[in-house]
């Protein structure tokens, strides 16, 4: 699988989906890492969103002579869409 170049639209999906019974099991297995995995893609596509508001705010105030500070978060910016 290559990398997500559309973070939060791919994680809406991934929210919206139901995981199929393999994946259940092994997520509520007595040495399980996790009991909901709905609520954690859930949680994951919040901190995206929020990444992505913060990121917007501080790109706001980084001069343009900054190129490479400019460019980091311009391309995060980019893959959280």
């Amino acid at each position: 699988m290559t990398a997500s170049t559309t973070l939060i639209t791919d994680f809406t999906t991934a929210a919206g989906s139901t995981p199929n019974a393999a994946s259940l099991a092994l997520a509520i297995a007595a040495a399980g890492p996790i009991q909901s995995i709905q609520g954690n893609t859930a949680l994951i596509l919040r901190k995206f969103q929020e990444a992505k508001v913060l990121m917007t705010s501080t790109t706001s105030v980084i001069d343009s002579s900054d190129t490479t500070l400019k460019a980091f978060f311009t391309n995060g910016l980019l893959t959280l869409t």
